[in-house]
């Protein structure tokens, strides 16, 4: 990091500086060759646009308004602070390319697969754009061509990243937009909790456990079996007893009890163990592949989320659930019963428009998904329990407030050390966003699809990105490619799950 700060005269130079808050300095001082700490947005057009137009919308919209990216880090003692660069020009930022023959989505995967691996130019604000010509997506009736936005996450997390870029497009029709980017977690009141102020809530409110234990233990014969089926899930061994046990009490508590859910929440934290052993575990390397499929029906979506009485979001987070079943499957590797995700979670209101404040924003919560359950419905119910345990629950606010009292208070060794004990609980990201529900623009020319992924840390092997866009959905997928060597087969089993929910297949009456 330190040879991303401005140095000798120019440092000098820069005597003002504005103080990078800890919830942004975890994120500066994350970046690691195995994982960088870079979220990596594409965006694709049908026509090749203006690009000194859109470099214009570009200067204006974003390097025009926000001096964060015009700023680089700089140390001064143990503090960090963002500092204008002297020598700043947006042409130092922009780059043009073309992908090599035939220029279809896998030669644009394996470009993009290329650039993800490599850091930002030291010295310089840390965001780079790339234009991308010569591609031909399917269903382009001439050449298209790309957009890769690079930018480190302490300057801006993916919620507010989204929120910029789609600040830049003109909306063909003002009834597309998309809604509020992301998701407020703020706790009742509005007003961002403190451990200490949880822990007294949950002193208060420890009754609500004993009262839900007690109707457990009326029927106790059942809770012995359901705890006993639990604890001797596929892919448990004796490290995953305690967390399984935990569990299954939990699961006698109503969904709903804001108590139960964070104590639950607390030990996984704690004491979950490291993912289970499996083709996709082991240690991350820098190269990363990605790929995505596009054209999923959103209106097919919608009917499914109809037809099972739950979102489109949770119709997506179940075709995924199916999909990583299948390819363990494929791997032949053992059944697991369930697995992590982290999914980040906005703990600050999130309006429409551009972005007031970039920085950091979010949390991280640990979304146990399940494996290897063949019924839909029941697949879809128990994805539902696992979301709602955590909306009602102060998980977001407890990670949050420790991320940012690790990047405040302890070494950037040790930070990182605890990082990875947290992320190696999970096998990778998950992010869901509701894009416009019209076409959008940028300097004028339309775009045919976006996507974006969030880094990966530790020792995590996959990033699934949803992206909802002018009546499609996009599924993209990031995986680390020594563990995750072809990301297309991900992409592809995700998108063939579909067809085993009630509803897609019905009269489109709508």
């Amino acid at each position: 990091m330190d040879g991303l700060a401005i140095e000798g005269a120019d440092a000098m130079a820069a005597k003002n500086g504005v103080r990078i808050p800890p919830r942004d300095q975890l994120w500066l001082l994350l970046d690691r060759p195995d994982n960088l700490m870079y979220i990596n947005s594409v965006v694709w057009f049908a026509e090749v646009p203006d690009w000194d137009a859109l470099t214009r919308v570009l200067d204006e919209n974003v390097a025009g308004v926000y001096p964060v990216f015009r700023s680089v880090p700089q140390r001064r003692g143990r503090r960090w602070y963002w500092v204008e660069h002297p020598g700043f020009d947006i042409g130092h930022h922009i780059t043009r390319s073309r992908l090599p023959e035939p220029g279809d989505q896998e030669s644009a995967e394996a470009h993009i697969s290329a650039r993800m691996s490599f850091p930002l130019p030291g010295g310089r604000p840390l965001w780079s754009v790339e234009y991308i010509e010569n591609f031909h997506g399917e269903g382009f009736g001439e050449e298209g061509a790309l957009l890769l936005f690079r930018v480190q996450h302490g300057v801006v997390d993916g919620v507010r990243l989204t929120q910029l870029i789609l600040s830049m497009c003109e909306l063909d029709d003002e009834d597309g937009a998309p809604p509020a980017v992301g998701r407020s977690l703020g706790p009742p009141g509005g007003i961002l909790q403190t451990v200490s102020e949880v822990g007294g809530v949950m002193a208060r409110d420890s009754f609500g456990i004993a009262r839900g234990l007690t109707g457990a233990a009326m029927t106790f014969p059942l809770s012995l079996a359901k705890l006993v089926r639990d604890v001797t899930a596929p892919g448990f061994g004796l490290t995953r007893v305690p967390t399984r046990v935990v569990e299954s009490l939990a699961s006698t508590v109503s969904p709903t009890n804001t108590v139960a859910n964070t104590y639950r929440s607390i030990f996984r934290l704690l004491w979950e163990p490291r993912t289970a052993s499996r083709s996709w575990t082991g240690r991350a390397r820098a190269e990363k592949k990605v790929s995505w499929v596009t054209g999923i029906d959103l209106a097919a979506v919608k009917r499914v989320a109809r037809a099972h009485d739950t979102t489109v979001t949770t119709v997506m987070i179940a075709a995924v659930s199916r999909a990583l079943t299948e390819y363990l499957r494929s791997q032949g590797d053992k059944p697991l019963a369930d697995i992590n995700l982290m999914v980040p979670m906005s703990v600050a209101p999130v309006g429409d428009g551009p972005p007031t404040d970039l920085g950091n924003h979010i949390t991280l919560i640990l979304l146990r998904l399940p494996l290897g359950v063949d019924d839909p419905q029941t697949l879809i119910d128990e994805i539902t329990e696992s979301m709602v345990r955590v909306q009602y629950s102060f998980e977001p606010h407890v990670t949050y407030a420790a991320m940012v009292t690790a990047a405040a208070a302890v070494p950037v060794g040790v930070t990182n050390a605890l990082v990875d004990v947290v992320a190696n609980k999970a096998i990778g990201q998950l992010t869901s966003v509701p894009g416009p529900t019209s076409m959008v623009r940028i300097a004028g020319t339309p775009v045919a699809g976006l996507l974006g992924w969030v880094p990966m840390t530790g020792d995590q092997s996959l990033g699934i990105c949803i992206y909802s866009y002018n009546g499609q959905v996009t599924v993209g997928i990031a995986t680390d490619a020594g563990l995750v060597p072809e990301p297309g087969v991900v992409a592809g089993m995700i998108e063939r799950q579909f067809t085993h929910f009630a509803g897609w297949d019905a009269d489109r009456d709508d």
